[in-house]
């Protein structure tokens, strides 16, 4: 159990010091957004959900049944089938969006977060990456490239 607790933490702790948002220089953020929906619109429809039950295996368990004498049997058992589902077409879906987005002339980059109180400049427009460029999120919760001053 601790190691997997040491696992997700430094999974975290890697994965959650990077962002990674969709880029063109010229285009406007508002331009991007529409762009983004306009592909998640077409890989919705060429990738529809397609939801599957799927079954966990059964699992075979031991207990311990006793009597008031302390007469110990072990009794072995096998669990039901746990359902679950999964979309059949959920990584077909990310990647044609990917390259709808592709197509549209965008990159994705993956940049650190703004620090938080850093004064930064964002452009009203995407221009190019400044090697100390990172990714700030507005009040309006959109994110895109800004470069600290």
């Amino acid at each position: 159990m601790q190691r997997f607790a040491w696992l997700a933490l430094c999974g975290a702790v890697l994965s959650g010091c990077n962002y990674t948002v969709y880029h063109q220089p010229g285009k406007t953020i508002e331009d991007r957004d529409r762009d983004l929906v306009r592909c998640e619109v077409r890989a919705l429809r060429e990738a529809p959900v397609a939801t599957e039950i799927r079954y966990h295996p059964p699992v075979k368990r031991e207990r311990k049944i006793c009597d008031h004498k302390d007469r110990c049997i072990t009794d072995h058992y096998w669990t039901d089938p746990e359902p679950y589902t999964v979309d059949v077409n959920e990584r077909l879906r990310v990647r044609v969006k990917e390259q709808c987005m592709l197509n549209k002339g965008y990159n994705e980059v993956t940049l650190p977060r703004c620090e938080r109180g850093q004064p930064v400049a964002v452009p009203a427009r995407m221009t190019g990456i400044a090697p100390n460029a990172c990714i700030y999120r507005g009040q309006s919760g959109k994110s895109q490239v800004a470069t600290p001053q």
